[in-house]
């Protein structure tokens, strides 16, 4: 713009001490023109419609997610250059900034894509993307920052359990119980005469007309096979030296054994005492996931597994203490830590001899699968470990 303003002076000066017509042209034109360009890239410039996607949203390991950008232009005057640059996830993508240089036709669009592959659990915010161009004539820069609303989540790996020797996950389907507090219609068991609490549909008519008395149906009581995961993500358990692989490790272990139960259509929860990347508070509660069945609830716990951190907490054996008297003496406990210690194993024998059968996951090298106290005992020195289980 200074450099316009100089040449509009240089044509004033001259048109004042020559008096040529063609000067006076010159020096109105050196006025106008960077005006006018600047008015039209700014009226251009803000009708760029700028739409920003990124498909799907929430992908497995090794799968791709699509960031894409549309520009379009609804002006009758083309941005013959516009800059856009795109910030990446610094951790899936290299070089994670990217930039392009595009000319945008008028009543025309671009379109720009990226691959974006999820080579590491967690959630990603993708952005901010720039766009950028400058005046051709007054060198007047305009420049747009977007950033997107939607994250990646990438959610853990997941290792296929094929041996399926796990002690756990024993007996599969429904199991027969007094004390819960529901019954599977499925499974008669007999009649009984009816109360006043007894809802009408479990009247049998039949056999109340024959006998002139009301009867009621009952059945077995049952409860699906559950098994809650504790994963223990304490940051003080974890060696310095390999705490970022371990940690990795007892993330795939846990949604190993999430998905490899949920497919033996059993009801699985998590407890674990990790943080959470998107929560900066270091009193997080404990996140926990009630034990349910199906694809949907195993997508809530992987979203909790994408996202979990290790973080510095109390110890973790008091932490399965309190919890395990939370859920009934039948529960599968299945107990993920680095490496077993005094507090941990008196703990759990504890809950054991409660009739709570209980599995040990270990991330130390194997020696060799083993009970003690009543305890399965497995050790996870590596991923290809978890396949033999």
């Amino acid at each position: 713009m200074i450099q316009w303003l100089s040449l509009a002076l240089f044509f004033g000066i001259l048109s004042l001490f020559f008096k040529i017509h063609l000067f006076y042209v010159l020096f109105y034109l050196s006025i106008i023109s960077p005006l006018l360009s600047r008015y039209l890239l700014r009226a251009v410039f803000r009708r760029l419609d700028v739409d920003i996607s990124l498909e799907p949203r929430n992908i497995f390991y090794r799968e791709a997610s699509k960031f894409a950008i549309t520009i379009s232009n609804d002006s009758s005057l083309p941005v013959y250059w516009l800059e856009i640059i795109s910030y990446l996830p610094e951790r899936l993508v290299f070089p994670y900034k990217m930039g392009e240089i595009n000319r945008v036709p008028a009543k025309g669009e671009i379109s720009l894509s990226y691959e974006i592959k999820g080579l590491k659990r967690g959630c990603y915010e993708v952005g901010p993307v720039i766009i950028q161009t400058s005046d051709i004539i007054s060198g007047e820069e305009l420049k747009n920052t977007l950033y997107p609303e939607d994250r990646l989540t990438v959610y853990p790996k997941i290792v296929p359990i094929t041996a399926g020797r796990i002690h756990s996950y024993q007996p599969i389907g429904e199991i027969r119980s007094d004390e819960v507090a529901f019954e599977d219609p499925s499974r008669f068991r007999g009649v009984r005469e009816y109360t006043y609490n007894d809802s009408i549909k479990r009247i049998h008519w039949k056999l109340s007309a024959k006998t002139g008395v009301l009867q009621v149906k009952t059945y077995e009581p049952t409860v699906g096979a559950q098994s809650v995961i504790f994963l223990n993500l304490r940051y003080q358990d974890y060696q310095s030296f390999d705490r970022d692989y371990k940690v990795e490790l007892a993330v795939t272990l846990t949604s190993s054994l999430a998905t490899f139960l949920v497919k033996k259509k059993q009801e699985v929860g998590l407890i674990t005492n990790g943080g959470d990347m998107l929560i900066e508070e270091e009193n997080l509660p404990l996140q926990k996931i009630p034990p349910k069945r199906g694809e949907e609830h195993l997508i809530r716990i992987l979203e909790v597994l994408a996202r979990v951190t290790s973080k510095r907490t109390e110890d973790f054996s008091q932490m399965v203490y309190s919890e395990s008297l939370t859920f009934p003496r039948w529960v599968n406990l299945l107990v993920i830590t680095p490496r077993e210690n005094e507090n941990l194993m008196r703990t759990l024998i504890g809950i054991n001899r409660r009739g709570t059968n209980i599995s040990l996951f270990t991330l130390i090298d194997y020696r060799g699968d083993r009970k003690e106290e009543g305890i399965y005992i497995y050790e996870i020195p590596n991923e290809d470990r978890i396949k033999t289980l």
